[in-house]
């Protein structure tokens, strides 16, 4: 078959590759004159940045992603990694000499002990999700089924309870402690209210936390680990590609597809901005769901079902990236590349403000992240990278991105003086990304970067399409957002294209 992909990020670059190992003509459009989407790099004058804090999961050996790549001849060297918390008044930065797998949690017993009970309570709960996890990783069968009921037993009680009950419970309502474990959900624009409980402890993996704690049990890879890609996370966009053109496919650069050809009801091919028309058996769309729907498929195209879940499913808002090329090592004041510092305990409220257009200019939190520490040739030498990075609203409530956005970046530069001394003298290069950027980058009316907010129940773009033929991965499809989440949906879209395109 010959298929045309819309869009080389990650999603569509993971479909592509798979189908061309099968024998497809496959063909990738995109805007830009390089592959990987928001992953691709940032770069000017001699520096590259990441987009962002890429600390990946599900890369280790055994891990969903790894094995992916595998299965179509990629293995790309990785960097195992962790990344640090500081709150308001406390931190959680790794201890010098290793304290064990859990040491989060006797330190948080000493800091507050009033909650020892509930933190240990927790604790035990964390265990048997991973125990789920472990499970529902294993090859299907009898015994591995009644395994898993087993564990799910053990939370079942839990299993009602938003993000806010759930850690509530545990930690008997201290804000302090119940904003640690729930911080990071700000990170992708959700209030805890409105997340599924369960998932917390998969946004607070302990490892994440200490490179030191085994990801290994009984011998078997069982904890999650993460890692950097040796290089920066752009060969990943850039081995999937290469995996799609040896075999025969090919690559489009600066590309709009401006049209999905639907004929009888069926994808047909695509027309691209210059008039272009190319003919395609299937057409793989990805990016921003509305976009794509709305602006390249035509809603006239889709059912009642697909057009309510397009009105209805939430995008995240932006980020603001200040990217900076520095003269002085900045890992001489941290403790490890990517740091998160949280500057409010009230998660609730600095969501609000994401979504009413009100940015908070780094007073709610930001990060702070080195990528030059795992990719040295990120920078020229005896120059460093640094990215700091908060989430924003893609549209400001007052002003516009490109009226304020040297001052946000200014001040930004002067909360992260707070951690690397002097920050703002040793500044030699700077790149500003906002909203604005995102949007025209990501060909998206809103750039919504990272995806959809995980609301508890609510339905995103499913892979397949009304229109026969046609099918959307990516960040914005059922899968939601993360590497991979995205790799992982490509490939059950691809799946399941297979099975309806051969009935």
């Amino acid at each position: 078959m010959k298929i045309a992909i819309v869009g080389a990020g990650l999603g569509g670059l993971t479909f592509g590759a798979l189908a061309a190992k099968d024998g497809h003509d496959v063909t990738v459009y995109d805007k830009n004159a390089k592959p990987g989407g928001v992953v691709a790099l940032a770069e000017q004058n001699g520096y590259r940045w990441e987009q962002g804090p890429l600390i990946l999961g599900d890369m280790l050996p055994g891990e969903p992603v790894y094995e992916l790549l595998g299965s179509l001849g990629i293995r790309l060297e990785t960097v195992r990694a962790e990344r640090g918390i500081v709150m308001p008044d406390y931190d959680m930065w790794r201890p010098k000499d290793y304290e064990g797998p859990y040491w989060r949690r006797e330190k948080l017993k000493k800091l507050f002990p009033e909650n020892a009970a509930g933190i240990d309570a927790y604790y035990r709960f964390y265990e048997d999700m991973l125990c789920l996890r472990y499970l529902g990783m294993q090859k299907p069968s009898p015994v591995t089924k009644l395994r898993m009921l087993a564990a799910y037993r053990k939370v079942k009680q839990y299993a009602n309870m938003n993000a806010d009950e759930l850690t509530r419970h545990f930690f008997s309502g201290n804000e302090k402690i119940c904003a640690l474990f729930t911080g990071i959900l700000a990170d992708v624009c959700a209030d805890p209210a409105e997340v599924q409980g369960l998932g917390i402890p998969f946004c607070n993996i302990e490892n994440a936390f200490d490179l030191r704690i085994p990801t290994m049990k009984n011998g078997k890879p069982y904890y999650p680990g993460y890692c950097y890609i040796a290089g920066g996370c752009q060969k990943l966009p850039e081995a999937l590609l290469d995996a799609i053109e040896r075999r025969g496919g090919r690559f489009v650069p600066n590309a709009v597809v401006a049209k999905v050809l639907v004929e009888n009801g069926r994808a047909a091919g695509v027309r691209l901005a210059d008039g272009t028309t190319e003919r395609a058996d299937v057409v793989v769309g990805s990016g921003g769901g509305r976009d794509f729907f709305e602006r390249t498929v035509g809603r006239e195209q889709l059912d009642d079902a697909y057009r309510k879940i397009l009105d209805t499913y939430r995008p995240m808002e932006a980020v603001f990236m200040v990217h900076l090329g520095v003269d002085y090592d900045p890992m001489r004041f941290l403790q490890a590349p990517l740091c998160y510092y949280y500057r409010t305990y009230d998660i609730h409220a600095a969501t609000e403000r994401l979504r009413t257009g009100v940015y908070h200019e780094g007073e709610d939190g930001f990060l702070i992240y080195v990528p030059s520490a795992h990719a040295p040739d990120f920078a020229p030498a005896g120059r460093y990278c640094v990215t700091i990075y908060t989430v924003a609203p893609d549209t400001l409530a007052g002003g516009t991105w490109s009226e304020r956005k040297e001052s946000y970046a200014d001040r930004l530069i002067e909360l992260a003086g707070e951690t690397l001394p002097e920050l703002k003298q040793h500044v030699v290069e700077r790149k500003i990304m906002t909203a604005e950027d995102y949007r025209a980058f990501t060909h998206m009316q809103k750039c919504s970067f990272g995806g959809v907010v995980p609301i508890w129940n609510q339905k995103n773009p499913p892979h397949v399409t009304p229109v026969k033929g046609l099918y959307f991965v990516g960040q914005q499809s059922e899968n939601a957002g993360g590497v991979g989440l995205v790799m992982g949906g490509a490939k059950s879209a691809y799946e399941q294209m297979k099975r309806r395109e051969r009935a």
